[in-house]
């Protein structure tokens, strides 16, 4: 005699950020939801849980909302403008300019490449690979080529606008309070209990009423384990090793651009959960602002 059971995930769910522990309830809500005339008892707990996904997705919204994103996002911009023109002169130079400056430019985009500075980066990164960049165009030698070049003001310029989107990024973590934080936290923790009672009730009734051969929510748990089977595989493990398996940051990022994995409910088990615009921060074509604050 074998029963379905849905498989634990628990331990798992614990190291996941805000926005894939969201993302994970959001879709088991929406497989509960499938269930029909469910027996009194698991319906409530059904009930509950909905309200606890509910309240956790507006403590999401709380803590990745702000009013600095739109300013973050033209400041990174206007960086993102100034490397583009920066290394196209580069190039320019490299091949039409004189002798000197030449070989001025070559020594500068060997260490551009060598600081892999990409502007499809995170926010985060890409600060810190441009202060780099900018600490090594600024000292020896490569100032001189700098100024063989005449990209003295480029740069100068260059690391203004980088330590203007660094303050910025640095008073939004600052915005996103003690006590917002303390919200989601909470909010996660009322999702967790009430999504263990439905996982246990849900169990239980696949067990009273077995037939000897199944039960009428087989079905609806052979999906959910193979959604389990998918986070695990492609969301929940790309999460703990990028993570290092920590304990999630109570407060917003990942990632306009690991944003919100929300997918919508379909037939195929194992859809890719793909981010949700709305709750994922970000912009300016930037790899996604997934907030440097991944939540």
């Amino acid at each position: 005699m074998k029963y379905i059971q849905i498989s634990a995930i628990n331990y798992i769910l614990q190291r996941q950020k805000n926005i894939r522990h969201l993302s994970w309830m959001k879709r088991f809500l929406e497989r509960l939801l499938q269930i029909v005339n469910a027996p009194a008892r698991l319906a409530n707990v059904i009930n509950v849980f909905q309200s606890t996904v509910g309240s956790e997705d507006q403590a999401y919204l709380v803590i990745t909302k702000s009013d600095l994103t739109a300013p973050i996002e033209e400041a990174d911009k206007g960086r993102d403008n100034t490397v583009s023109g920066m290394t196209s002169m580069l190039d320019f130079q490299k091949r039409l300019g004189t002798p000197e400056q030449q070989q001025a430019a070559e020594h500068v985009l060997e260490r551009v490449a060598y600081h892999k500075v990409n502007i499809s980066d995170k926010y985060e990164d890409e600060s810190e690979k441009i202060t780099q960049l900018v600490q090594d165009l600024k000292g020896g030698s490569l100032a001189a080529d700098v100024a063989t070049l005449n990209l003295t003001a480029t740069v100068n310029l260059l690391e203004q606008q980088n330590q203007q989107v660094i303050s910025l990024m640095m008073q939004r973590q600052s915005d996103r309070s003690t006590v917002e934080s303390n919200a989601m936290a909470k909010a996660r923790a009322l999702t967790d209990a009430a999504y263990e009672d439905v996982v246990m009730v849900l169990n239980a009734f696949a067990v009273t009423e077995y037939n000897g051969q199944s039960s009428p929510y087989d079905e609806i748990i052979r999906i959910i384990n193979s959604d389990i089977n998918y986070y695990s595989q492609y969301v929940f493990t790309n999460a703990t090793a990028s993570n290092g398996g920590n304990t999630p940051t109570p407060d917003g990022g990942d990632t306009p651009s690991d944003g919100g994995d929300t997918p919508t409910p379909t037939p195929d088990p194992t859809p890719d959960p793909t981010p949700d615009p709305d709750t994922t921060p970000g912009g300016g074509g930037n790899g996604g602002d997934d907030g440097t604050d991944e939540s």
